[in-house]
């Protein structure tokens, strides 16, 4: 079925645990739109032949479990710290991965352009700026969530701690940062369903904003 012929890619962006999946889903309950999950894609990648070899090369068979499968949890183990090493390990690891991710990202919303059957894509990806992806998508939206609330969700989740949650955002730009350099804010603090339809009117405004130019 035939849509807008413009259809919109919007990065999500925001710090850990603001709900970026979750407001993205809401938004796909509401409208036509895609939603790619970057994560997902990484975790994908992880599991093709030529990125475990060339993992293996790098940082031995300790990344790898009984299974010869790649230990996501070990691999973290190595990449996400503050010595010298870590920084060193994690740039080795992104060198190797970012690549094909970036790859798969812009397939997948060539893709989805192509069937024009949605008037919206999503690209939940943590990192897109860090990476240099920022040309795969038309505008930026920041979640904003409290810290306290990406807390609580990223310890019921994942099973981090405090520390942990801290550390691994070391490693992102700055959340002042990538605000900054947002072209929206949806604020996904208290209800999900009222920050979905933040967004919704954000990308109706930009599909109305594209009929009048």
């Amino acid at each position: 079925m035939s849509r807008h012929t413009f259809i919109p890619t919007l990065a999500l962006i925001g710090g850990i645990g603001s709900g970026k999946s979750a407001v993205a889903n809401k938004v796909k309950s509401l409208r036509p739109a895609l939603v790619i999950d970057a994560d997902r894609i990484g975790h994908e990648v992880l599991e093709l032949p030529d990125i475990q070899e060339k993992i293996r090369e790098q940082f031995g068979s300790v990344v790898f479990n009984a299974r010869g499968e790649i230990s996501r949890s070990e691999l973290a183990r190595l990449v996400f710290g503050e010595s010298k090493q870590h920084q060193k390990s994690l740039k080795q690891l992104e060198s190797i991965v970012h690549p094909v991710i970036h790859r798969r990202l812009e397939q997948e919303i060539q893709a989805a352009r192509s069937l024009n059957q949605v008037d919206v894509i999503l690209v939940d990806a943590a990192v897109i700026i860090e990476a240099g992806w920022r040309e795969l998508c038309d505008q930026i939206v920041y979640i904003d969530c409290p810290f306290e609330q990406r807390l609580k969700r990223v310890t019921e989740n994942r099973g981090w701690s405090e520390t942990e949650l801290i550390n691994r955002e070391k490693h992102q730009l700055p959340l002042s940062e990538k605000r900054n350099l947002a072209n929206g804010v949806i604020h996904n603090g208290q209800d999900l369903k009222s920050a979905g339809l933040e967004l919704s009117k954000f990308i109706d405004s930009i599909l109305n904003q594209k009929m009048t130019d």
